[in-house]
Protein backbone atom coordinates (compact mmCIF):
# COMPACT_ATOMS: atom_id res chain seq x y z
CA UNK A 1 0.00 0.00 0.00
CA UNK A 2 1.43 3.38 -1.03
CA UNK A 3 0.47 6.96 0.71
CA UNK A 4 1.75 9.73 -1.56
CA UNK A 5 2.32 13.06 0.83
CA UNK A 6 3.64 16.14 -1.08
CA UNK A 7 7.34 14.57 -2.17
CA UNK A 8 7.35 11.78 0.49
CA UNK A 9 6.32 8.27 -0.37
CA UNK A 10 5.43 6.08 3.04
CA UNK A 11 5.05 2.22 2.47
CA UNK A 12 3.09 0.47 4.45
CA UNK A 13 3.80 -3.60 4.90
CA UNK A 14 0.74 -5.20 6.56
CA UNK A 15 1.53 -8.95 7.78
CA UNK A 16 -1.60 -9.90 9.06
CA UNK A 17 -1.65 -12.44 11.51
CA UNK A 18 -3.52 -16.06 10.93
CA UNK A 19 -5.81 -14.77 14.39
CA UNK A 20 -5.13 -12.73 17.64
CA UNK A 21 -1.51 -13.11 19.99
CA UNK A 22 -0.65 -15.83 16.60
CA UNK A 23 -2.36 -18.67 17.65
CA UNK A 24 -3.63 -20.53 13.94
CA UNK A 25 -7.25 -20.43 13.42
CA UNK A 26 -8.90 -23.70 14.02
CA UNK A 27 -11.57 -24.63 12.03
CA UNK A 28 -13.67 -27.95 13.47
CA UNK A 29 -17.11 -30.07 12.15
CA UNK A 30 -17.90 -30.20 16.14
CA UNK A 31 -17.07 -30.81 19.57
CA UNK A 32 -15.72 -34.61 19.29
CA UNK A 33 -14.00 -34.30 16.21
CA UNK A 34 -11.92 -31.26 17.64
CA UNK A 35 -10.96 -33.26 20.79
CA UNK A 36 -9.58 -35.82 18.17
CA UNK A 37 -7.63 -33.42 16.51
CA UNK A 38 -6.31 -32.43 20.15
CA UNK A 39 -4.56 -35.51 20.52
CA UNK A 40 -3.61 -35.61 17.13
CA UNK A 41 -1.64 -32.54 17.38
CA UNK A 42 1.73 -32.16 18.83
CA UNK A 43 2.63 -28.37 18.94
CA UNK A 44 1.10 -26.37 22.11
CA UNK A 45 0.03 -23.60 20.15
CA UNK A 46 -2.42 -26.02 17.86
CA UNK A 47 -3.60 -27.67 21.11
CA UNK A 48 -4.40 -23.78 22.02
CA UNK A 49 -6.44 -23.48 19.15
CA UNK A 50 -8.46 -26.23 19.57
CA UNK A 51 -9.55 -25.34 22.76
CA UNK A 52 -10.38 -21.83 21.66
CA UNK A 53 -12.92 -23.37 19.53
CA UNK A 54 -14.18 -25.54 21.53
CA UNK A 55 -15.05 -22.99 24.03
CA UNK A 56 -16.66 -20.65 21.35
CA UNK A 57 -19.26 -23.27 19.99
CA UNK A 58 -22.59 -21.91 20.88
CA UNK A 59 -23.78 -25.38 22.34
CA UNK A 60 -22.74 -24.19 25.45
CA UNK A 61 -24.94 -22.95 28.19
CA UNK A 62 -23.73 -21.03 31.38
CA UNK A 63 -24.86 -22.61 34.89
CA UNK A 64 -25.98 -19.91 36.34
CA UNK A 65 -27.01 -21.19 39.90
CA UNK A 66 -22.83 -22.06 39.82
CA UNK A 67 -22.02 -18.59 39.27
CA UNK A 68 -19.22 -16.63 41.71
CA UNK A 69 -18.29 -13.64 41.44
CA UNK A 70 -17.45 -13.16 37.29
CA UNK A 71 -16.77 -16.93 36.93
CA UNK A 72 -18.71 -19.09 35.68
CA UNK A 73 -19.55 -23.16 34.48
CA UNK A 74 -20.64 -23.95 30.93
CA UNK A 75 -22.07 -27.38 29.93
CA UNK A 76 -23.06 -28.97 26.78
CA UNK A 77 -26.11 -30.75 28.72
CA UNK A 78 -27.40 -29.14 31.67
CA UNK A 79 -30.31 -31.78 31.91
CA UNK A 80 -27.83 -34.34 32.32
CA UNK A 81 -27.02 -32.82 35.61
CA UNK A 82 -30.44 -31.86 36.98
CA UNK A 83 -32.14 -34.92 38.18
CA UNK A 84 -28.78 -36.00 39.85
CA UNK A 85 -28.63 -32.57 41.17
CA UNK A 86 -32.58 -32.99 42.42
CA UNK A 87 -31.86 -35.77 44.85
CA UNK A 88 -29.14 -33.83 46.76
CA UNK A 89 -26.19 -35.68 45.19
CA UNK A 90 -23.55 -33.03 43.17
CA UNK A 91 -22.21 -35.56 40.29
CA UNK A 92 -17.70 -35.84 41.26
CA UNK A 93 -16.94 -33.59 37.61
CA UNK A 94 -19.61 -30.85 38.88
CA UNK A 95 -17.65 -30.91 42.27
CA UNK A 96 -14.91 -30.31 41.14
CA UNK A 97 -15.64 -27.61 38.73
CA UNK A 98 -17.30 -25.99 41.52
CA UNK A 99 -13.81 -25.49 43.14
CA UNK A 100 -12.22 -24.31 39.99
CA UNK A 101 -14.76 -21.46 39.63
CA UNK A 102 -13.65 -20.86 43.63
CA UNK A 103 -10.54 -20.71 42.70
CA UNK A 104 -11.38 -17.35 39.64
CA UNK A 105 -11.53 -20.35 36.91
CA UNK A 106 -13.87 -20.33 33.91
CA UNK A 107 -14.63 -24.04 33.43
CA UNK A 108 -16.50 -26.23 30.59
CA UNK A 109 -17.78 -29.22 31.24
CA UNK A 110 -16.79 -31.84 28.99
CA UNK A 111 -19.05 -34.91 27.85
CA UNK A 112 -16.96 -38.09 27.08
CA UNK A 113 -17.19 -38.93 22.90
CA UNK A 114 -17.29 -42.30 21.89
CA UNK A 115 -14.91 -44.24 21.01
CA UNK A 116 -11.92 -42.00 22.02
CA UNK A 117 -10.13 -40.65 25.30
CA UNK A 118 -10.93 -37.17 26.19
CA UNK A 119 -10.31 -35.38 29.54
CA UNK A 120 -13.48 -33.55 31.83
CA UNK A 121 -12.88 -30.20 31.62
CA UNK A 122 -11.13 -27.18 29.87
CA UNK A 123 -10.42 -24.01 32.36
CA UNK A 124 -9.96 -20.76 31.72
CA UNK A 125 -8.34 -17.85 33.84
CA UNK A 126 -7.31 -14.66 32.34
CA UNK A 127 -7.50 -15.82 28.93
CA UNK A 128 -5.60 -18.81 29.29
CA UNK A 129 -7.26 -22.11 28.34
CA UNK A 130 -6.16 -25.48 30.13
CA UNK A 131 -7.46 -29.35 29.31
CA UNK A 132 -7.87 -31.13 32.54
CA UNK A 133 -8.62 -34.53 33.52
CA UNK A 134 -10.55 -35.13 37.26
CA UNK A 135 -10.03 -37.53 39.69
CA UNK A 136 -11.62 -37.83 43.20
CA UNK A 137 -9.85 -40.28 45.92
CA UNK A 138 -9.66 -40.72 49.61
CA UNK A 139 -5.82 -41.63 48.95
CA UNK A 140 -4.00 -44.74 49.26
CA UNK A 141 -2.90 -47.04 46.33
CA UNK A 142 -6.34 -46.13 44.47
CA UNK A 143 -4.80 -42.05 44.60
CA UNK A 144 -1.43 -43.74 42.18
CA UNK A 145 -3.78 -45.59 40.20
CA UNK A 146 -6.19 -42.37 39.57
CA UNK A 147 -3.13 -40.28 38.60
CA UNK A 148 -1.53 -42.60 36.62
CA UNK A 149 -5.12 -42.89 34.75
CA UNK A 150 -5.48 -39.34 34.52
CA UNK A 151 -2.03 -38.42 32.85
CA UNK A 152 -3.35 -40.90 30.16
CA UNK A 153 -6.48 -38.36 29.15
CA UNK A 154 -4.00 -35.07 29.85
CA UNK A 155 -1.25 -33.53 31.04
CA UNK A 156 -2.90 -31.97 33.75
CA UNK A 157 -4.95 -33.14 36.53
CA UNK A 158 -7.55 -31.60 38.64
CA UNK A 159 -7.20 -34.18 42.05
CA UNK A 160 -9.93 -33.56 44.63
CA UNK A 161 -8.76 -35.07 47.90
CA UNK A 162 -11.31 -36.12 50.29
CA UNK A 163 -8.89 -37.11 52.84
CA UNK A 164 -5.92 -35.98 53.83
CA UNK A 165 -4.85 -38.47 56.22
CA UNK A 166 -1.18 -39.41 55.38
CA UNK A 167 0.77 -36.81 53.80
CA UNK A 168 3.34 -39.32 53.06
CA UNK A 169 1.23 -41.46 51.02
CA UNK A 170 -0.21 -38.64 48.94
CA UNK A 171 3.38 -37.21 48.70
CA UNK A 172 4.77 -40.68 46.99
CA UNK A 173 1.38 -40.99 44.73
CA UNK A 174 2.49 -37.38 43.94
CA UNK A 175 5.73 -38.46 42.84
CA UNK A 176 5.26 -41.62 41.11
CA UNK A 177 2.62 -39.16 38.50
CA UNK A 178 5.68 -37.18 37.68
CA UNK A 179 8.11 -40.37 37.47
CA UNK A 180 5.09 -41.72 34.54
CA UNK A 181 5.43 -41.56 31.34
CA UNK A 182 3.25 -39.76 29.92
CA UNK A 183 3.91 -37.77 33.10
CA UNK A 184 1.70 -34.77 33.85
CA UNK A 185 2.90 -31.40 33.81
CA UNK A 186 0.77 -30.18 36.80
CA UNK A 187 -1.49 -31.27 39.24
CA UNK A 188 -4.08 -29.05 40.95
CA UNK A 189 -4.85 -30.65 44.30
CA UNK A 190 -7.77 -29.57 46.23
CA UNK A 191 -8.11 -29.89 49.89
CA UNK A 192 -12.46 -28.74 50.29
CA UNK A 193 -12.18 -25.85 48.02
CA UNK A 194 -8.50 -24.63 48.64
CA UNK A 195 -6.07 -25.38 45.88
CA UNK A 196 -2.18 -26.44 45.73
CA UNK A 197 -0.62 -26.26 42.34
CA UNK A 198 2.20 -28.93 42.33
CA UNK A 199 4.16 -29.37 39.22
CA UNK A 200 7.38 -31.58 38.49
CA UNK A 201 9.87 -29.04 39.74
CA UNK A 202 7.94 -29.08 43.43
CA UNK A 203 7.10 -32.87 43.62
CA UNK A 204 11.28 -33.65 42.94
CA UNK A 205 12.50 -31.55 45.49
CA UNK A 206 14.19 -32.00 48.47
CA UNK A 207 11.84 -31.84 51.56
CA UNK A 208 8.63 -32.02 49.28
CA UNK A 209 7.02 -34.21 52.22
CA UNK A 210 7.55 -31.36 55.07
CA UNK A 211 6.63 -28.39 52.18
CA UNK A 212 2.91 -30.10 51.01
CA UNK A 213 2.57 -30.82 54.23
CA UNK A 214 2.98 -27.27 55.26
CA UNK A 215 0.96 -26.33 52.51
CA UNK A 216 -2.03 -28.59 53.43
CA UNK A 217 -1.73 -27.57 57.06
CA UNK A 218 -2.80 -23.89 55.75
CA UNK A 219 -5.99 -25.08 54.45
CA UNK A 220 -9.21 -25.92 56.24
Amino acid sequence: MKIEQENEIIILLVNEQSSEYGIPKYKGTSINVAIKDYYSFTTNREKVAVLKWITAQPQFTEMKRFTEGENTIFTLNESEYDDILKTGETPKNLQIALKFVKNKFDVFLLSNPSNTKSADFIIRKKGKLFYVEGKTSSGGSALTTRLFDGAKQSDRIALNLMKTSSIKSIAASLKKAFEKNPYPKTIYLFKNSDMIVVDSYLARSRNFNNKLYKLLSKRK
